[in-house]
């Protein structure tokens, strides 16, 4: 065979190389990928990466059927942003008869359901982006006690959200627009709905009557309605005391048997303070002790907060201008030195300042608990420097930040390391005590 034969020969079958690639991919595309019951994912080869009880899509996927079907109880399906697409019916996600649950991150279009669940109780669906469903964008058929918040639902022919036969599950804080309804309840009551975005929907619910809870009491408030005509005079649980409290002053209409008490007069905001850490509990005076602020955006539009940072009541830091997009989180942190405050305990707290439209102002303040100035070498923290101080050090010797062991209260020079110069350390102070 000549060159420009082998040539034409290699090419040739590159190509029906690629060809088989190709379909193998339709294949694997054109049916569910299952999460079954004993945890194994089929088919070998789906882009789903599984850390224990933690599933992680890693593709998008394609499917003429169910998109993905889960089998198996108590596992959380991390989406990683990727789309489920489908294009002939089916389920984004279906779950039947088993609990405990979480979807998140998950993008889905193009099914007859985003995300269905029935006959289910105790799952978590949050955080998704579901669109573009023939029906609903997620829907409930048989289910209680499940979970339904942060998920953007738009666009879906039907309704965003549908409850049928379902009962005392939790619907907040989603974004529910677009839709021919933004919620449809049939034969469902004691479900709990508020904090829901419901914006420019066709028509804003269906219910056939029976009673559901559709806001969080005073001052939490209810769901912001984008049809709502009422005004914000006043406040109070009964809104008949003076001055604004952006909820609005008489009820939304849902249908018979049921009215948001509280609605909400600007769209659902809310900032919250999820954590704070600190790595010393027994600090030194005169060493640092670095402490660490989540700050979240539970809304969905972008907000500006202020967090301040406290021992006591002192100030120790003000971080202005802190600004978050929708869902999403910061973290801020701050380097106490110690050296001007006096031996004591030190309740260390921060607060994110109220954004305009919040109503749910509980958790912008976050406190994380005691931290003592004390006497360089007090280990355990009980004011004296003494032999319990000495073996807890000798437990961490030679052990370094990110070791089994190590103990950050030990490590006096803060070099990250337990070593001969904290011994040193603790020697000098051995039997000093306050006060």
């Amino acid at each position: 065979m000549d060159r420009a034969n082998r040539t034409v020969a290699f090419a040739l079958l590159a190509l029906c190389m690629l060809a088989v690639i190709c379909n193998v991919r339709l294949v694997r595309a054109s049916g569910p990928i299952y999460i079954r019951a004993d945890g194994t994912v089929e088919p070998i080869g789906a882009p789903i990466q599984r850390n224990g009880d933690v599933y992680i899509l890693t593709d998008n996927v394609t499917s003429q059927t169910d998109g993905i079907v889960i089998e198996k109880s108590s596992i959380a399906f991390d989406g990683s942003g990727y789309t489920v697409q489908g294009g002939a019916g089916g389920n984004g996600f279906y779950l039947n008869g088993i609990s405990n649950v979480t979807i998140r991150n998950a993008r889905t279009e193009g099914f007859n359901y985003g995300i269905y669940l029935e006959s289910t109780s105790r799952n978590v669906i949050s955080r998704n982006d579901i669109r573009g469903s023939t029906y609903d964008g997620i829907g409930l058929y048989d289910a209680t006690n499940n979970t339904v918040s942060s998920n953007s639902i738009k666009e879906n022919d039907w309704s965003g959200i549908g409850l049928y036969f379902s009962l005392d599950n939790n619907i907040s804080a989603n974004h529910i627009s677009n839709n021919y309804y933004g919620m449809n309840c049939f034969s469902s009551q004691e479900n709990w709905i508020f904090h829901n975005n419901f914006v420019a929907n066709t028509n804003q619910t269906s219910s056939d009557g029976l009673p559901n809870t559709w806001d969080n009491g005073y001052p939490s408030g209810g769901n912001y309605w984008n049809d709502y005509i009422g005004t914000d005079i006043y406040s109070g649980p009964n809104q008949n005391q003076p001055g604004s409290d952006g909820i609005g002053d008489t009820p939304y209409n849902v249908s018979e048997n049921n009215q948001d008490g509280y609605p909400l007069m600007q769209k659902w905001t809310n900032i919250a303070i999820t954590a704070i850490s600190s790595s010393k509990t027994a600090v030194g005076q005169g060493q640092k002790a670095n402490i660490t602020i989540i700050v979240q955006n539970q809304g969905w539009d972008a907000v500006t907060t202020i967090v301040t940072l406290y021992a006591n009541t002192t100030i120790l830091s003000s971080f202005t201008n802190i600004a978050l997009t929708g869902r999403t989180q910061t973290m801020l942190t701050y380097t106490w030195q110690t050296a001007s405050f006096d031996k004591a305990k030190y309740v260390i707290s921060a607060n994110a300042t109220a954004i305009p439209g919040e109503t749910n102002t509980a958790d912008n303040t976050y406190i994380y608990g005691l931290v003592l100035v004390t006497i360089m070498g007090d280990v355990d923290g009980n004011c004296n420097v003494n032999v319990l101080d000495a073996i807890d050090l000798s437990n961490s010797f030679s052990k370094s930040i990110g070791q089994a062991g190590f103990n950050p209260d030990a490590d006096f020079d803060d070099n990250g390391v337990v070593n001969i110069l904290d011994a040193i350390t603790l020697a000098n102070n051995y039997n000093q005590h306050y006060p």
